[in-house]
């Protein structure tokens, strides 16, 4: 079984999915980590030499590698499901959760997060906040289409997540 989360960033995903990984004993992969394992360079450092667009290639590329692993939590990008259609990919392979969280407890973590996002490095604080809110509204209707709705703005969305694979 595969089981996906999704949701901006900063709301936790990768956190989520270590826990997870741990309580259930299975395999964990941060998609962002794993590119960036393979490529041998950061996330950031692929945007600022290839673009975006070559960025959401590779991840394309990696996402559907990953799909052939069974007992494992994919941690997405941000923007992944947004893009190529991988959404729909997520959704016929596995169950999905959409960490989801309000837009001041997103720009609190990310501005205590060392802002090494391609998306938000030059941003000042208020921009960050503006940015949160344009890009949470545009990518909701992706990231909705998950199986479950998980509100993870305090520590109880692993236990939600547990209580309902039960």
């Amino acid at each position: 079984m595969k089981y996906f989360l999704v949701g901006f960033m900063g709301s936790g995903k990768s956190y989520v999915g270590k826990k997870l990984s741990e309580k259930l004993q299975l395999n964990f992969i941060d998609l962002d980590h794993y590119i960036e394992q393979i490529e041998n360079r950061s996330i950031l450092d692929i945007f600022n030499k290839e673009g975006e667009d070559h960025f959401r290639k590779l991840e394309l590329k990696y996402f559907t590698s990953i799909l052939k692993k069974e007992n494992t939590i994919i941690s997405t990008g941000g923007g992944t499901p947004t893009h190529n259609n991988i959404m729909k990919l997520i959704t016929e392979s596995g169950t999905s959760f959409y960490l989801k969280c309000k837009t001041d407890t997103i720009l609190k973590r990310l501005v205590k997060s060392d802002k090494n996002r391609p998306l938000i490095k030059d941003l000042s604080n208020e921009d960050l906040k503006k940015f949160i809110e344009v890009k949470l509204s545009e990518r909701s209707k992706f990231y909705e289409k998950s199986d479950y709705i998980v509100n993870n703005n305090s520590k109880e969305a692993i236990i939600e997540i547990i209580n309902l694979l039960r």
